[in-house]
């Protein structure tokens, strides 16, 4: 291994390999095709599998020579659970912040995100290229509202910080997202709704506070008439028996019935996001590759209509991995892919040997 393709060096560090893949991930879509795409997975995997020691690890424990792997497909992918119990860096840096995931009273360990001192701007500038990548406008041209209970007032939390980038975006100062003030949602809706010079406007919320604040008086109290998206991020953990989706869409739209509703796939263990426009099936940015992958074969990947794992691509995670394989479980379908929820006694092959090093 010499070159990776001549796309960076050998001995390359972090930015001059964000530097090249953002040279490609900012070209309009009609100049960004697959075929480059796998020529920049390929290269990243082989620069991740030389600077990365745990997933260089993880790569050895398949027996997985990097210089043979010619298809994506191929690539070994890391399951995110190692997130929770090792530090995942590709070369060496010090830690500047670290992303956390959300986890519940009865989670053992949470998924850690190291990231480094450029990491935090990069990972607001992948987002906002994600959202104008499926949405086809930018973050600056909206009006934003969240509902996030669980993430306001958490710094280690990437869904705020997202949220966070895309009001500083769009120029507004002053609170604009709540934990459990319906109230205060519910005013802040009306306040919009009444302004002669608005923009479209994006409402995100935790799924399962979105479903409190329609059942709750306080969305009896505002009268909208405008142009509105309502984004789920998922999140239903500890609130009983989880509800399917067509189930949350149906509440939502009935009792919502003048907003548009949509969904936002990411996690903690990524940088970049998918969303579903019509609240189901996912689309991504083209540097964003997931896979339904057979959950007793790793390696074979599943035609659509089939259940299985995801595996994603995300060549934004540089400096980390960029080749994950998650506990999600999902389909393909025609008009984008369908998470089902999470795998059951999902484990990857070679993440118990890799617990145990």
């Amino acid at each position: 291994m010499t070159s990776d393709h001549g796309l960076w060096g050998h001995g390359a560090g972090v930015e001059e390999v964000r530097n090249v893949l953002w040279s490609w991930m900012s070209l309009p879509d009609s100049d960004r095709d697959r075929r480059e795409f796998d020529r920049l997975a390929l290269a990243l995997f082989r620069w991740q599998a030389h600077h990365n020691e745990l997933y260089g690890e993880f790569v050895r424990l398949m027996d997985v020579q990097p210089s043979t792997i010619e298809a994506v497909d191929d690539i070994p992918f890391m399951p995110v659970e190692l997130f929770k119990s090792r530090e995942v860096k590709s070369t060496s840096w010090p830690t500047h912040h670290i992303f956390r995931s959300s986890g519940t009273s009865a989670t053992n360990s949470r998924a850690a995100h190291h990231l480094d001192a450029a990491g935090g701007a990069w990972y607001r500038k992948v987002a906002a290229l994600a959202w104008s990548s499926v949405w086809n406008t930018n973050v600056s041209g909206h009006d934003w509202l969240g509902l996030l209970p669980g993430y306001v007032g958490r710094e280690d939390a990437s869904l705020l910080t997202m949220f966070q980038g895309f009001c500083e975006a769009a120029g507004h100062t002053g609170n604009r997202f709540w934990m459990h003030d319906h109230d205060s949602l519910s005013r802040a809706l009306s306040d919009w709704s009444s302004e002669t010079q608005r923009r479209p406007l994006v409402l995100f919320g935790v799924t399962w506070a979105l479903l409190d604040w329609v059942r709750s008086a306080a969305a009896d109290r505002f009268e909208l008439d405008g142009e509105m998206l309502v984004v789920d991020t998922g999140g239903m953990k500890g609130r009983g028996e989880e509800p399917t989706r067509e189930e949350v869409l149906e509440e939502l739209r009935g009792r919502l019935p003048q907003a548009r509703l949509a969904s936002e796939y990411g996690m903690t263990e990524m940088l970049s996001q998918g969303y579903a426009k019509d609240g189901l099936h996912h689309t991504f940015p083209k540097w964003v590759l997931p896979l339904v992958r057979d959950p007793r074969d790793p390696s074979r990947t599943l035609p659509e209509g089939r259940t299985g794992r995801v595996d994603v691509v995300d060549l934004a995670n540089v400096h980390s991995c960029a080749f994950l394989a998650t506990s999600d479980a999902a389909q393909w379908r025609p008009e984008g892919l369908k998470l089902l929820g999470r795998m059951d006694h999902a484990e990857v092959r070679g993440c118990s040997l890799l617990a145990s090093e």
